[in-house]
Parts: structure tokens; C-alpha cells; sequence
């Protein structure tokens, strides 16, 4: 997929979802993990030095802090997690989102799950 404006500096491509290619380790937590260190990495990334957060579908959103070409969040705390993953049975896919401190707008998606073991136990 052509993005178009790419050769432009630092701009967002029209629609960004499908230029902007991102990952994130580890891709699962479980529900009772609390602000568990995610490391993302994005390609086709505009400018960031205004600075990122990671939101969790709107539900939570935690500081990134840029490294190297990386971008370091952290999970919800497990209290944040609850309303994420209530009643969702044993997993809950949330998309995890990049949201530019400069503009307000999520530019870039990945998904990532939470588990509950929990759920199985008899």
C-alpha cells in the first residue's frame, strides 16, 4: 500500500492505520499484572519528539517515553485493568494505540491482550 504524501517530511499519511506498522513485546499480560514494561517498535512513524502516549482503547492512558527508536510504555495498573477485562471470560483483546501529545490524534494500532486464568479455576 502506497502511502501517499510519504515523501513529505513529517507529515501523516490520509489514512494513517495502514502506513504506520507497529509491534509490541510482550504481546499478552496477564489481568493480574500491574504496569508491566511494553517495548513498541513503529515504522513509518511521523516526527515524535512532541512525545506519545499509549492508550489502551480509551481506556487507560500511560506516559511513552521515546529510546532509541522505541517507544517504552507502561501497562495499566491492575486496578486500571479491571473495567478493561470484566466480564470478558478468560481473554480480552484491546487494541493498543499511539496518541500524539501534539495533536491528540491515535496514529497507530496493535493488538494486545489480556489473560485470565483465573476465569478456569474450579
Amino acid at each position: 500500500v502506497g502511502c501517499e504524501r510519504a515523501d513529505e517530511p513529517q507529515r501523516f499519511a490520509s489514512d494513517q492505520r495502514q502506513c504506520v506498522e507497529l509491534s509490541v513485546q510482550p504481546k499478552n499480560i496477564s489481568v493480574t499484572m500491574s504496569e508491566v514494561q511494553l517495548v513498541l517498535e513503529a515504522r513509518n512513524v511521523p516526527d515524535l519528539s512532541a512525545g506519545v502516549n499509549c492508550s489502551f482503547e480509551g481506556y487507560v492512558e500511560t506516559e511513552g517515553r521515546i529510546q532509541g527508536g522505541r517507544i517504552y510504555c507502561l501497562s495499566p495498573s491492575a486496578h486500571d485493568v479491571i473495567p478493561i477485562t470484566r466480564d470478558k471470560g478468560d481473554k480480552r483483546v484491546v487494541k493498543l494505540y499511539l496518541k500524539s501529545k501534539e495533536t491528540g490524534k491515535m496514529f497507530a494500532g496493535v493488538d494486545f491482550v489480556f489473560y485470565n486464568c483465573s476465569v478456569h479455576a474450579s
